[in-house]
């Protein structure tokens, strides 16, 4: 037996059956040492990419966590876009990737300079100077700089990204600014985007710069350099660093000067610091510095890196503190140049300046082409005249808003779960004449439910909208006082012209603040009829279709578990979300403002529409003056929505203002191509919003003189009445006008102005709504030489007339009270009537305001009667002698040649004998009123009411 090779068949025992004499592993052994630690690597290998994927995993799942809120709304964003309008999500799209862009660009920006900056301390301060291993790693420092840009990489995305794509789509004004001579559209849409450009780097350098010596100095202090000195000499790197930092600021500082330059144009100047402009101060002194500026830091830049290079470290401390030592001295030179130059004879040193805010403000509000119209108040008026505009007479306004709206809700809710919120004002044909319409929209009130019936499933699937509208003439009441409806009841009934409504139904309205779901099985309570319901089912097709992903995202967005579980809800239910109609029209376009207060109508074709009026505005025009928050505002935009559908379109109404013409550039599909419907057009009016901000502008900015600006001796006031027995300031009104050169009445928006702390009126301003003339201003200019009674005179007139007193006393004894509606001024050819409707209710929640009688003021004279008409003749006779009968259709009898026939005189002594019985039948009138009030009677008051009223005129 070969002993050598004897266990050669088991690979030799020496190797334990696997190693060979080269130590390789055999087929079946447990391998060398070598490979064994190779595999105890690989298995620590997988154990470490299972960590790592573990580690992922939670990550993820914590991020989800943390982000879960952002992503659904994200995804709720877009499905609320897409269900206004699959046309209107190109503007979700482009807003987002241009946010993010911008945000990025921010971002990296940021966390390179934050980085090297870091590290940079990291080096010098960090490593030399501590012992703590923690700031030795690197990974600290990479998760700060991450932390601090994405912080300021999102407040600049956030702010700029708007302004970028304004920049990129600008327009021009063609009007350039008095200091520059710039286009005025550079400072509307450009420079803000250079401005939060160079104010986010310069806030970014300064901070940083801010940071960083802070942290040296704190750091050195800890090592045991605490003297600044010594830190100075000592630490030549963190030195340079420092002033590293400066420079930087320093260099985005001169890109700021311009932007200084121009901000001139926004500060204020003038005695009181009130007006925006550059004064003379700005425009000699300032400017001059800002255009020097740059260049005086260019050198101290310059000169302070020379001297860092040749380590002259005083010497460059010493021109960095140059540049605000500088500052300081321009600072000192414009005081003293406004005290002993510009203020001893301001008036002649600032009117070149206020001359250039005037036209300023005037063209960025509007009000630079104001037609004006000067009145001849020499003028009596005739029998003719008055034969010839009666009609326009007769079409005034005779009710207001407040106690319309209390009628409305007593006369036409008709259900508890209805409420009409307020009452606009439309232009239609009634009975082939022109006239103002109030009209309000019948919307759903859930709050108004009984307790009993508010249940999730009304509220959600049962109760959800409103039915028709309510429309009554301005013009006209009932016999009652009451409102003379031309379109009532459910289902709406149309009369006197008034067009048909042919879907009545109010999904969308301005209280429609929830969700609810139609479809699928579920029946709607459409109206009822007696003690019958009438059912509906939607079949519009606004809404998003639910699906169970939906239904579960929906119900987590609204925190509403009971959608999730209800059984009402399947693939064939839809929600209707976004159905408040401003909030419908902002999230398409955010950038617009709106008229707080939507207008409802009626189109020709019976279509209920809403109609929300938006603003382009900015606070970037020069020289204008700011009010409430902007410097020039148009309203360019109306935005037409369904009641029914909630489809909603964008029309231009104003093709010259750039600003909407920009926004047509960013985003053309906004806007519709075709103009604004005829059914829509002819019954447009315009926003009391806006009229109301520019008639407070007016009030000081009628003029032209920058002197007699200056001295404001000529300041307007919008004028004030007593409404409810408290003084208030006149608000806009509709009325209905013929303007001066026109043949045809047409709906105006009026504001009385009177002159400073006087009552005296000095214009009535009107904002036209006619389809031809939208938009345009008429001043009525009252000539200094007149004098003519401001509304708060007449109100006082009215006061101190002892039978208007006397029924007025009487009216509110018993429980009633007597309300005084709007005082309207009605300039009529060169004269001026001012009418006020006086009403009576009780008090109590049940009270129905009543339009008891009409006051007509003419010249010195007042009447009350119960109609206009009626007022109109009496107040016409009594001033002027004209013959009233004009204004009741009448004629005279006249002879064959025309000539009038004069009536034989009469003896007008009075007879003492029906003098008495007229007496007594007041005193009797009297005591059976004072009987019904005191038995709370309120029929018998009002019968009472009105035997007393006719006893008293049979006495006059």
């Amino acid at each position: 037996m070969d002993l050598k090779n004897g266990f050669g068949g088991f690979g030799g025992f020496g190797n334990f059956g696997g190693a060979g004499s080269d130590g390789s592993g055999g087929p079946n052994g447990f391998g060398s040492a070598k490979d064994m630690a190779e595999k105890f690597k690989q298995g620590k290998d997988k154990m470490t990419r299972g960590k790592k994927i573990l580690l992922i995993v939670i990550v993820a799942l914590v991020l989800l966590v943390l982000f879960a809120g952002r992503i659904l709304n994200f995804v709720m964003d877009i499905w609320q876009v897409n269900e206004v309008g699959s046309g209107y999500t190109d503007i979700f799209w482009k807003n987002f990737f241009c946010r993010l862009a911008v945000s990025a660009s921010g971002f990296l920006i940021v966390f390179i300079a934050a980085t090297i900056n870091l590290f940079v301390l990291r080096r010098l301060a960090f490593i030399k100077h501590t012992n703590v291993s923690f700031l030795e790693k690197k990974w600290p420092y990479f998760l700060f700089a991450l932390v601090f840009s994405v912080v300021f990489g999102g407040i600049m995305g956030e702010n700029a990204y708007v302004e970028l794509l304004t920049a990129l789509n600008y327009t021009d004004f063609n009007t350039v600014d008095p200091l520059f001579g710039r286009d005025i559209g550079y400072y509307v849409f450009i420079r803000p985007f250079f401005n939060t450009i160079v104010t986010s780097l310069k806030s970014v350098f300064l901070l940083q710069a801010i940071l960083v010596a802070v942290v040296y100095v704190a750091v050195f202090m800890m090592s045991g350099i605490r003297n600044v000195k010594e830190m100075v000499i000592t630490q030549r790197g963190a030195l340079t660093h420092v002033l590293a930092n400066v420079l930087l600021y320093y260099i985005t500082m001169i890109f700021s000067y311009r932007l200084a330059a121009e901000g001139l144009m926004y500060g204020k100047f003038g005695g009181n610091g009130d007006i925006v402009g550059a004064g003379f101060i700005e425009t000699n002194i300032w400017l001059k510095y800002y255009q020097f500026a740059p260049y005086i830091i260019l050198a101290a830049v310059l000169f302070a890196v020379f001297f860092l290079w040749r380590k002259k470290y005083k010497a460059s401390i010493g021109f960095v503190a140059a540049v605000p030592a500088i500052y300081l001295a321009v600072l000192l030179v414009s005081v003293l140049t406004q005290q002993f130059v510009v203020a001893p004879d301001e008036r002649n040193h600032q009117t070149p300046y206020i001359k250039h805010n005037m036209e300023a403000t005037q063209k960025a509000f509007g009000l630079n082409d104001i037609r004006e119209v000067q009145f001849d108040f020499n003028k009596q008026l005739t029998n003719d005249v008055i034969r010839e505009n009666k009609d326009e007479l007769l079409n005034t306004r005779v009710i207001d808003f407040g106690a319309s709206l209390t009628a409305y809700n007593q006369l036409q809710y008709l259900r508890k779960y209805y409420t009409f919120n307020d009452i606009d004002v439309v232009p239609y044909n009634i009975d082939g004449n022109l006239t103002g319409v109030f009209m309000s929209a019948r919307e759903l009130n859930k709050e108004n439910l009984e307790e009993s019936a508010r249940s999730y499933t009304n509220e959600k699937f049962r109760y959800t909208h409103g039915f028709g509208v309510a429309a009554s003439p301005f013009n006209q009441i009932t016999e009652d006082g009451q409102p003379a409806f031309v379109i009532k009841d459910i289902p709406p009934k149309s009369t006197n012209g008034m067009p048909e409504i042919t879907q009545p139904r109010i999904y969308y309205g301005e209280s429609t603040n929830d969700y609810v779901i139609v479809g699928s099985n579920n029946k709607e309570l459409d109206y009822s009829e007696g003690y019958q319901d009438i059912e509906y089912t939607y079949d519009g097709d606004s809404g998003v279709q639910m699906s169970f992903f939906k239904k579960l995202l929906f119900s987590i967005y609204y925190g509403d578990y009971k959608m999730f579980f209800s059984g009402n809800i399947d693939n064939s239910s839809k929600i209707l979300i976004n159905r408040n109609i401003l909030e419908r029209v902002k999230m398409v376009a955010p950038f617009f403002q709106y008229e707080g207060d939507p207008c409802i109508m009626v189109d020709d074709n019976g279509a209920i529409k809403w109609v929300v009026d938006g603003y382009t505005y900015s606070d970037q025009y020069p020289y204008s003056q700011s009010f409430n928050g902007v410097n020039y505002i148009r309203n360019s935009v109306k935005a037409i929505v369904d009641a029914y559908t909630g489809d909603v379109k964008f029309y231009i109404i104003d093709p010259d203002d750039p600003i909407v013409n920009t926004y047509k550039k960013i985003y053309p599909s906004l806007f519709a191509d075709e103009p604004i419907p005829e059914a829509i057009k002819n019954h447009l009016t315009v926003p009391e919003g806006l009229f109301t901000l520019q008639s407070k502008v007016y009030q000081r900015y009628h003029l032209d003189d920058a002197g007699q600006f200056y001295d404001q001796s000529d300041v307007w006031r919008v004028s004030t009445e007593k409404y409810q027995n408290n003084e208030v300031t006149v608000t806009p009104y509709f009325n209905m006008f013929t303007i001066e050169g026109e043949t045809e009445p047409e709906l105006v928006l009026t504001i009385p102005y009177v002159l400073g702390d006087k009552y005296n009126m000095v214009g009535i301003l009107m904002l036209r709504s006619s389809p031809e003339h939208y938009g345009e201003m008429v001043l009525y200019r009252i000539p200094k030489s007149n004098t003519v009674y401001g509304p708060m005179q007449i109100e006082n007139k009215i006061d101190n007339d002892p039978d208007i007193s006397r029924e007025m006393t009487l009216w509110g004894q018993g429980g009633s009270t007597v309300i005084r509606g709007n005082l309207l001024v009605i300039p009529f050819e060169n004269s001026i009537f001012y009418v006020e409707p006086v009403y009576i209710t009780s008090q109590n929640n049940a009270s129905l305001p009543e339009v008891k009688r009409i006051i007509v003021a003419y010249k010195d004279a007042v009447a009350m009667a119960p109609t206009l008409e009626e007022a109109l003749s009496e107040v016409l006779k009594t001033s002027d002698g004209l013959n009233p009968s004009h204004l009741t259709q009448t004629t005279e009898p006249t002879q064959p040649n025309g000539e009038d026939v004069t009536p034989p005189a009469q003896n007008n002594a009075p007879d003492p004998t029906k003098a008495a019985e007229e007496i007594q039948k007041v005193l009797d009138a009297y005591d059976a009123f004072k009987s019904s009030s005191g038995k709370n009677d309120w029929n018998k008051m009002g019968q009472d009411l009105d035997e007393l009223d006719k006893a008293i005129n049979g006495l006059r």
